[in-house]
């Protein structure tokens, strides 16, 4: 057991500054009648704060605060759905454009992945810690614009 939590983190290189910049702006989308919202802070201080928000029919239909968070020399997302409790997903991999985070003891999700396909294009997975398991997911484009109010 001590060699598999050793060489685990082994494998996430300490976080830096900048490692996370490509995630910072305004990202959002639509999918059916449901409007998404993702906006990321850029990293300062060791932290990036997020916040998501997702409109349908003209009405809120969720929220989520969410940031990044250097802890212990690596990333940690701090999500809080609903604004309820924080549930934290230590960064399982840092690369350029993508990065994941994991929580195999959390219920759903156990795992969260960011990637960038272009400057302009933010893909986002939450999912049941497999590839081919459940999962929710998003693509948005950078500021794009809101539909109209009902």
């Amino acid at each position: 057991m001590f060699f598999l939590a050793v060489s685990t983190a082994l494998m996430v290189s300490p976080a830096l500054a900048n490692d996370l910049d490509w995630l910072a702006g305004h990202w959002c989308g639509q999918r059916g009648k449901t409007f998404s919202e993702e906006t990321w802070m850029a990293p300062r201080g060791g932290l990036l704060v997020g916040m998501h928000r997702d409109t349908r029919d003209g009405r809120a239909a969720g929220f989520e605060f969410m940031r990044i968070a250097q802890q212990d020399g690596r990333w940690v997302l701090l999500a809080q759905p609903g604004g309820g409790a924080v549930t934290a997903f230590p960064a399982q991999s840092v690369a350029q454009d993508r990065v994941v985070f994991a929580n195999p003891a959390h219920d759903f999700p156990k795992r969260v992945i960011y990637s960038r396909s272009d400057a302009d294009t933010l893909h986002a997975r939450v999912d049941d810690g497999r590839d081919d398991g459940k999962a929710l997911e998003w693509t948005w484009r950078r500021d794009c614009v809101a539909p109209p109010l009902p």
